[in-house]
């Protein structure tokens, strides 16, 4: 990144064409569905949008960690020391998968002892934040992301330090109308499915969505190059 002109600085010393192409870089990465989104869309087609609310919250408050951890310059110290991270990562993935398979149980389990024509309650706002923050924070995508792309952007000039913060608080603010959408999208879903064979039809949905969340955290690395 070329910090020696002024003329073209706009944001917080970035220049417009940076800004740009981290803006389309950012909207591009969020749109594509991954563990994120998966996650997501499992907790929205389970318990509603606004429950998914807390699910959105935990993610965006891991990218929200990593930001902090990179400006403060110890993101090169989780890219530092991959097999540590691999090691998150892994643990992640089987919490994932676990809740996956839960969910799959369930959907399979007699429905005689649900026969009752409503919906679910939805789970504590607590246990959805907690599930999310951990997910994204073993999801390597969200590593690279905040931790070698941001700083990329950012620069290395005076000031890096104040426009990764702002960087990353512009990916926040961008990420989270997508991850919106496609809770809404789960939650209309949910509405469709009343009744015992409903409820089945939710829990194997959703346990599908976790385990395929699990099986993306799983097939990212901290390869940056």
């Amino acid at each position: 990144m070329d910090t020696a002109t002024p003329a073209h600085l706009t944001f917080f010393g970035i220049s417009s064409a940076w800004l740009a192409a981290f803006v389309t870089t950012s909207t591009l990465l969020n749109i594509t569905p991954g563990p994120a989104v998966m996650q997501v869309v499992g907790h929205s087609m389970v318990n509603g949008a606004r429950s998914g609310q807390a699910s959105i919250a935990g993610i965006l408050s891991a990218n929200a960690m990593y930001m902090a951890l990179a400006a403060l310059g110890l993101g090169a110290l989780i890219l530092a020391v991959p097999q540590l991270f691999e090691a998150i990562k892994w643990c992640g993935m089987a919490y994932l998968a676990w809740l996956g398979l839960k969910s799959l149980k369930g959907a399979w389990a007699d429905p005689v002892a649900g026969a009752a024509a409503t919906l679910p309650p939805p789970a504590p706002a607590w246990s959805l934040y907690r599930q999310s923050f951990l997910l994204q924070g073993a999801n390597p995508k969200s590593v690279v992301f905040f931790c070698a792309l941001l700083p990329t952007f950012a620069g290395s000039a005076d000031g890096a330090p104040l426009r990764i913060v702002m960087l990353g608080l512009l990916a926040i603010v961008i990420e989270y109308p997508v991850l919106l959408a496609y809770s809404l999208a789960a939650s209309r879903a949910r509405q469709w499915l009343q009744g015992p064979a409903g409820r089945r039809m939710l829990d194997a949905l959703a346990g599908v969505a976790l385990l395929a969340a699990a099986g993306s955290v799983v097939s990212t690395s901290l390869r940056v190059a």
